[in-house]
């Protein structure tokens, strides 16, 4: 990307004015709810809502005209009828505006000739200067320049080194909930709807040399040239992560795709075959993409080798499974470690091998600070997962203390004890380790557990240690961070 291309793109994600047109007067329009999540969010440049009718709205100044605005105007976001669309983006670049994000709807994506049509011209005014993010879509969120998309408004305002782009509107909201109090903080969030000027590749382009972005995420339905995106790709993931959602891989996906964006969808061996040998991990779901960024952040020395401590032989039977399915390494521990592990388990019914069975789903926390340490100070293994299972330990432990004449533990009390050994253990090891969460519990009164988790979730990851809710998730998030961090490293 050239300089002055980048430069325009700061000055969009770092607006110093931004104007608003559409539904600017009018309740729960989205040229309002737009301006508003602006105000709430936070937004320190200067706000221009444009109306021809004036007035005046939260405050601020309604003007009838950009040519009524003084200060410089860095991003208009545009919310009328698309047959409108055009006459406001030529004025736009008139005034010197670097771009506009169009959260309009009614072209290509209707399958009707007139939207084309409008939307072919929206692609010929940005030609002459000015540059687009849309139409149909929610727009940019960027903590560090105080602005945010549609309705973005109660999004963090702590920044961090997650990037995403989307052709989805709902999938970039999501995202920017979600990701936040999994500790991935958010860089820039694009919600980049047509794409018909800046489509995926200028933008994965822009935040390849991004200093604030660490790692790309992507919701993709359809690509305009293939070629030149998966060029662009290349290049990318030689500098950063990029995880790929590709939507749009079936018949039935394509067509929801092409009413959703005007986007044509693709076939699923080909795609996800050609984001492998572009470099880039690809994954199916926000649950997939979270799971996989986590990995990235948290794990810092992983390698294929896993061990794996609780939750009951079938899980381990399942966990091993799931490991050779995506080239993970589950080694049987040394004859001299089992022997060692064995002196917990003095009866029957437990198997020492890897993974470990401890057969009681209820272990003291002591026994599992002196089992992790005896397996990450004396085996060859990169990645201890630690399985607790909610229910047993908010619900059944309690009884299984006082049955043993000992006093349970009580609102998390029970994890928070394995936060500083485990969190000591990977520091002078050097290996990671994670935690697995099975919340077992789905009785109404029970709820509380599910506040305990969170809860506890956080405090483990503020240590650099990982929370997965199933070991399948923490699995396959190993696997695609393993395979992206493989091919940067060639």
């Amino acid at each position: 990307m050239k300089p002055e291309e980048r430069q325009q793109l700061d000055r969009m994600f770092n607006p110093r004015g931004f104007a608003l047109f559409g539904g600017i007067s009018t309740p729960i329009s989205f040229g309002q709810l737009i301006l508003l999540s602006q105000i709430r969010y936070g937004f320190k440049g200067r706000l221009y809502p444009i109306s021809p009718r004036g007035g005046e709205i939260a405050g601020l100044k309604i003007y009838k005209s950009l040519e009524e605005v003084e200060g410089p105007i860095d991003l208009a976001s545009v919310s009328v009828p698309a047959r409108a669309v055009p006459g406001i983006l030529r004025d736009c670049l008139n005034n010197g505006v670097a771009g506009v994000q169009i959260h309009s709807s009614g072209f290509v994506e209707t399958g009707e000739e007139e939207g084309a049509a409008l939307e072919s011209e929206i692609l010929r005014i940005a030609a002459n200067g000015i540059r687009v993010v849309g139409p149909n879509c929610f727009g940019i969120h960027n903590p560090r320049g105080g602005i945010t998309l549609l309705p973005g408004f109660d999004f963090s305002r702590e920044p961090g080194p997650v990037a995403m782009i989307s052709q989805s509107g709902g999938v970039a909201t999501d995202f920017g909930h979600e990701a936040p109090p999994l500790g991935l903080g958010l860089s820039k969030v694009i919600s980049f709807g047509n794409g018909c000027d800046l489509e995926a590749a200028d933008l994965l382009e822009y935040l390849a040399e991004d200093p604030e972005t660490g790692y790309i995420t992507a919701y993709l339905e359809g690509i305009r040239n293939g070629r030149r995106f998966l060029d662009i790709l290349r290049r990318v993931t030689l500098k950063k992560p990029v995880i790929i959602w590709k939507g749009g891989l079936t018949s039935l996906g394509s067509r929801a795709a092409l009413g959703h964006t005007g986007s044509m969808g693709g076939e699923t061996r080909v795609w996800n075959g050609a984001l492998a040998q572009a470099g880039a991990a690809s994954v199916q779901g926000l649950d997939e993409m979270m799971d996989t960024l986590v990995a990235l952040k948290y794990l810092k020395n992983t390698g294929p080798r896993i061990a794996l401590l609780g939750g009951g032989g079938a899980i381990g039977v399942f966990s091993s499974d799931l490991a050779q399915q995506w080239g993970l390494q589950i080694p049987t521990f040394s004859h001299d470690t089992q022997k060692r592990l064995k002196r917990f388990f003095p009866t029957p019914g437990n198997s020492m091998a890897n993974p470990l069975d401890t057969g009681s789903p209820a272990l003291p926390a002591e026994t599992i600070k002196a089992l992790a340490e005896e397996i990450l100070t004396r085996e060859p293994v990169d990645v201890l997962i630690i399985i607790i299972l909610l229910r047993t330990l908010e619900i059944e432990v309690p009884a299984f203390y006082t049955m043993n004449g000992l006093k349970p533990p009580l609102g998390g009390s029970y994890l928070r004890g394995l936060i500083e050994p485990l969190t000591n253990l990977k520091r002078e090891t050097g290996k990671d380790v994670v935690m697995v969460f099975e919340n077992r519990a789905h009785l109404l009164e029970e709820v509380k557990v599910e506040t305990v988790s969170r809860k506890m979730r956080k405090r483990f990851q503020d240590e650099g240690i990982p929370v997965y809710p199933s070991v399948e998730r923490a699995l396959r998030g190993i696997y695609h961070a393993l395979t992206s961090k493989k091919i940067r490293c060639r």
